[in-house]
């Protein structure tokens, strides 16, 4: 574990708390390591932040062992990982309150390959218009998500979509999968109505045959403010992001969500 710690590079503060609390609670620790590594992560729902984050770390511990196995590159592991930090960080440094995001990757399910984190994904989200998407309901996919802490660079994200569907033909090839898919705010179709043509989040979207959008605003507004306030006027403007979403949303504008998808067959 303590190598770990030292790799995706936790705050000394907290990094030397769990290293206190792996060895004055080594027993709970893997007894609970080893109910998440039987799928059972409910186990860690009324633990501290901290424990939580000890118990991941064990697992992941055990899941690079996997990755060399099948000659996975230690950077992919490396920088799947760091969402652990990010997400501390996201909590104050205060341990890993995220947990169940954190169990994708610690069930080898999810992967960073460059700029970009891909998800082994068998869609059952009834909340999708199945009528307009050229995939079914329980249909396998890549399930593209956007980490947060890096630009969005055009280039980047070319060059890991490319990537990931090499990684995936090599390490998954039993995975049968024709689209790769993302659900974001980045892609919401009136996006382009107070962004730059030239901005790295229309780029972005450009790289997606983009479905529907649906006037969702959450996550939108909490990436771009961090939170909702009552009186649109009142939402900070301290980006230039900031400043032209919130005089589109003072002129009637809408945030939401866009539906997109990639044909690996067309990269």
């Amino acid at each position: 574990m303590t190598d770990l710690i030292n790799s995706i590079h936790l705050d000394e503060n907290l990094k030397q708390k769990v290293i206190d609390l792996a060895g004055k609670d080594k027993v709970k620790i893997l007894s609970l390591t080893e109910k998440c590594k039987k799928g059972d992560f409910s186990c860690l729902a009324f633990q501290s932040d901290l424990m939580r984050l000890a118990v991941m770390l064990e697992c992941a511990a055990g899941v690079y062992s996997r990755y060399k196995e099948l000659g996975i590159e230690d950077k992919i592991f490396l920088d799947t990982f760091d969402d652990i930090r990010i997400w501390c960080e996201n909590n104050q440094n205060r341990g890993l309150k995220n947990y169940k995001w954190i169990k994708n990757h610690v069930s080898y399910a999810l992967f960073k390959i460059g700029r970009l984190q891909y998800q082994l994904y068998t869609c059952r989200n009834k909340t999708l218009r199945y009528s307009l998407l050229p995939f079914d309901y329980g249909e396998k996919l890549i399930y593209i998500h956007i980490p947060q802490g890096e630009k969005l660079v055009y280039a980047d994200c070319v060059s890991s979509i490319k990537r990931a569907k090499e990684f995936f033909n090599r390490y998954f090839p039993d995975y049968s999968y024709r689209f790769f898919f993302c659900e974001s705010w980045l892609l919401y179709g009136e996006n382009w109505q107070f962004m730059e043509p030239s901005s790295n989040i229309l780029q972005f979207s450009s790289l997606f045959d983009i479905v529907y959008s649906c006037d969702i605003d959450a996550q939108a507004i909490e990436r771009i403010f961090k939170k909702r306030r009552l009186i649109k006027k009142n939402y900070q403007e301290n980006t230039t992001l900031q400043r032209n979403a919130k005089k589109h949303l003072l002129n009637g504008g809408r945030l939401g969500i866009g539906i997109g998808v990639i044909d690996k067959e067309r990269i």
